[in-house]
């Protein structure tokens, strides 16, 4: 019965919304566009892509050059709902809310998104995803962004959850009003910052001389798909164009690997070696972010072990550290 509930509300959802959800390629789980609600994988195995995709898009035309003035690009942001997040995802885009709270591109863009997270074993997806970055929290949904939350219990029933006013209009406008409300108490926990983040922070901090990094830098090729995978690496170049008829500036996903990142006039380059790229992008997860944030800057997701061509592993890197 749960099952006809869900379907119905997602098939009165789609008649709205563009629907992205995850769904399996051979062996993986990719989030992808929806085409069919059958397609959709509830298994709650972490797709191989993230859903930074969606709310921040690999480029982004923010002006055109018109006579030597930049004229912003007025566009219309279509209406999304990404079915399926997970808890860890959920996380990430929690942080991206505060990375991007006064970026009015971000902003307007997550307006017309709908945020459906999903857990296929509630709550012990954490036993399951093996988190190592965080400790598990009681009260994790309060701390989450989310408009609805649909919860698997060991009993096998499907428990809704709504986080926002604009989750309890929709169930409601769909029918469905047997679900719990969960108010949004911001994404510290009253507790105070997480301790497990804090106990990596301060390893990290004092790990410039460890042998890891020396090790690391004899194995990695700095092709950057940890970073492209990543859900919460949000850094991004400002680029300018200057074709006939295709003057612009737009940006574009930075990638800590690439040489150009530190490159600056005349040629100087502060990452100049795959030791110091490496150690920025692990000083970037597990210092500054917590610093300047009091969130996690990597939710444990696992995609960069899964893409990395060399068998990098950031849960054995912190276990040397």
């Amino acid at each position: 019965m749960q099952d006809k509930v869900i379907k119905k509300f997602l098939t009165n959802l789609s008649c709205g919304y563009f629907l992205f959800a995850p769904q399996k390629e051979g062996d993986i789980s990719r989030i992808k566009e929806l085409k069919d609600l059958a397609d959709i994988d509830w298994s709650g195995e972490i797709p191989i892509n993230s859903w930074k995709e969606i709310f921040f898009p690999y480029y982004e035309r923010l002006f055109n050059i018109e006579k030597d003035k930049l004229v912003e690009v007025t566009r219309k942001y279509p209406p999304i709902a990404c079915v399926g997040m997970n808890v860890l995802d959920l996380k990430a885009l929690t942080l991206f809310e505060q990375v991007f709270s006064s970026d009015s591109y971000y902003q307007k863009r997550r307006r017309n998104m709908l945020i459906i997270g999903h857990s296929a074993d509630w709550p012990n997806d954490y036993k399951r995803y093996k988190v190592f970055s965080h400790k598990f929290q009681e009260d994790v949904l309060e701390h989450l962004v989310f408009d609805v939350f649909l919860a698997k219990m060991k009993n096998g029933r499907m428990k809704i959850y709504s986080g926002s006013k604009k989750g309890q209009l929709i169930l409601e406008k769909f029918g469905i009003n047997d679900f719990s409300h969960v108010e949004f108490a911001g994404p510290i926990s009253e507790k105070g910052p997480d301790k497990r983040m804090l106990d990596l922070k301060e390893k990290m901090e004092k790990s410039a001389g460890k042998k890891v990094w020396t090790e690391l830098d004899k194995i990695c090729i700095a092709c950057g798909k940890c970073t492209i995978a990543c859900p919460t690496c949000f850094c991004f170049d400002i680029e300018d164009k200057n074709e006939p008829g295709n003057e612009s500036r737009g940006r574009k996903w930075g990638v800590c690997f690439y040489n150009d990142f530190t490159l600056v006039a005349g040629g100087h380059k502060d990452l100049d070696t795959v030791k110091k790229k490496i150690y920025f992008w692990y000083f970037h997860k597990f210092v500054r972010i917590p610093h300047e944030y009091t969130l996690p800057g990597c939710v444990s997701c696992g995609r960069c072990s899964a893409v990395c061509p060399v068998g990098i592993k950031i849960n054995e890197v912190l276990k040397a550290l």
